[in-house]
């Protein structure tokens, strides 16, 4: 008796994408290998001609392309929660709607690499980011620049010295059925996360190992305005950065054995990203008010220490707020220089 080929799906979030999302969709049909394939495809009400190019490839590849139905915009989180539920194969892998695969044999490796490790429950690669100003690829330029070799990636989410930011780029992630259960995206959805990359990869960390293949098989594409992705001036900066702590309370509920940063910390983090809030918008009376606020809430903490400082009196105030202009200006200028 014939065994069952292996199912893979790959979810794909896309809106207002009627430039790259042809590509997208080509990348991962082009795939080649010993299984079958389905794309779950949940464009979230575009006012460009996303909807219409996805409409396309239901009726090119009506046994491969699923495009879930739409009636209004959910945002990120909701509609990337829908499309992953509606995965139902024996693997799923993740691709947005302006990224792309570059190797039509990357379902197969990973699949080959899953063969050859069953304790492995996710399967990273290497990959290319596309500066799109400058039409440029990027060898070996995203997430995991330096892949756990014995992959335990817990201790990349679950330890004191986790400093933010993701493990690996979800573009390159293929994942198995039984593992991503784990996860628990409706409540992602009902307290509001700011990503969904982040608390699925750390969840998943603590159920599996993690593999990584070498290969160069993903494309990130990168825009210049993605250089003010939640700084100072961005109007959800504040929001963001509360998300997050969100995200970590949430962990320290799921894995209370592994918690890492104190509900202490969590407050200072959050007191320090609003205090520079008003740095940036040399509001001393606020500034002020917060320390004195917090100063009452934490017991004790460096940037707490730090915040009083600078806000000591308004001369080292509004000086430590130039000093701060000229790094964000610094720092903006840097990384325009990679776009």
């Amino acid at each position: 008796m014939n065994k069952p080929r292996v199912k893979i799906s790959v979810a794909v979030i896309t809106y207002n994408q009627e430039d790259t999302i042809a590509q997208t969709l080509d990348s991962i049909l082009a795939q080649l290998g010993d299984f079958d394939l389905e794309v779950v495809v949940g464009e979230d009400c575009s006012s460009d001609n996303t909807w219409n190019i996805c409409k396309g490839y239901v009726s090119q590849y009506p046994n491969k392309v699923r495009l879930l139905p739409n009636s209004h915009n959910l945002g990120i989180m909701s509609n990337f929660t829908r499309v992953i539920q509606q995965c139902n194969g024996d693997f799923v892998g993740i691709c947005a709607g302006d990224d792309y695969w570059c190797d039509n044999r990357k379902l197969q490796k990973q699949l080959d690499y899953f063969a050859s490790h069953s304790e492995v429950g996710v399967v990273t690669t290497s990959g290319y980011k596309l500066l799109v100003r400058e039409n440029r690829l990027v060898a070996n330029a995203i997430a995991p620049f330096h892949p756990i070799q014995d992959g335990n990636v817990k201790s990349f989410y679950f330890s004191p010295s986790y400093s933010g930011g993701v493990y690996a780029m979800p573009v390159s992630l293929l994942i198995r059925r039984n593992v991503l259960d784990k996860v628990d995206f409706d409540e992602f959805v009902k307290r509001k996360f700011p990503v969904e990359d982040y608390p699925m990869q750390a969840i998943m960390s603590q159920y599996t190992k993690w593999g990584h293949i070498t290969d160069l098989t993903v494309v990130y594409r990168v825009y210049r305005e993605s250089a003010t992705f939640v700084s100072v001036n961005h109007p959800k900066y504040l929001q963001y950065h509360i998300g997050l702590m969100a995200i970590r309370r949430y962990l320290n509920e799921l894995f209370p054995n592994d918690t890492c940063i104190s509900e202490e910390q969590m407050q200072e983090y959050v007191f320090y990203k609003e205090f520079l809030l008003y740095v940036h918008q040399k509001d001393y009376r606020k500034a002020k008010a917060l320390v004195l606020k917090y100063t009452k809430l934490i017991s004790k903490g460096v940037k707490l220490h730090q915040a009083k400082k600078q806000s000591a009196n308004r001369f080292r105030f509004f000086a430590f707020s130039l000093y701060k202009e000229w790094t964000y200006r610094k720092d903006f200028h840097n990384r325009l220089s990679l776009f």
